[in-house]
């Protein structure tokens, strides 16, 4: 998104398109996410489409995180240091914490993506999966809330 701004608010305005259009992504891991743990627990679907499921959401899973570091923090950070109102603070405190979460996810990425969900220990590895994935995306929530959201009104008032 590499732009270069002339006011706040339309900075603040173009990372507010990019965080709605992550989230949305966020939304299609947790129904993938949802449709795996559904079908691996009733043991009903067929293990083609099971397995097509957990590489649909291994892909998520790496999409989502990648454009997490390096498009979405990244942005993040420099509304942050724009707005020079300390908050950059925050991110300093949380972005280590997602970042312990982004190696078990992609640890979960590279062991399922082209592997068989019948293997040992799957099950353990989704609910950790699962499990991870909330703390996440509470620290990312905590991250927009304290820098993105707290900007709202003072963009609105440049």
């Amino acid at each position: 998104m590499q732009e270069s701004f002339t006011d706040n608010k339309a900075r603040w305005g173009a990372v507010e398109v990019l965080l709605q259009k992550w989230l949305r992504e966020r939304r299609e891991i947790l129904v993938n996410y949802a449709l795996l743990a559904a079908r691996f627990s009733e043991n009903t679907a067929a293990q083609e489409e099971q397995q097509d499921t957990l590489r649909e959401l291994c892909q998520l899973l790496v999409d989502y995180v990648s454009v997490g570091h390096f498009e979405v923090f990244h942005e993040l950070l420099c509304e942050a240091e724009a707005f020079a109102d300390g908050s950059n603070k925050l991110a300093s405190d949380i972005i280590p914490s997602i970042g312990d979460t982004t190696e078990v996810i992609l640890g979960f990425e590279e062991k399922y993506a082209l592997m068989e969900p019948s293997r040992g220990g799957y099950t353990e590895d989704l609910s950790l999966l699962g499990e991870i994935l909330e703390r996440r995306f509470e620290l990312e929530d905590r991250l927009i809330v304290g820098l993105h959201q707290t900007h709202a009104r003072a963009a609105s008032n440049s």
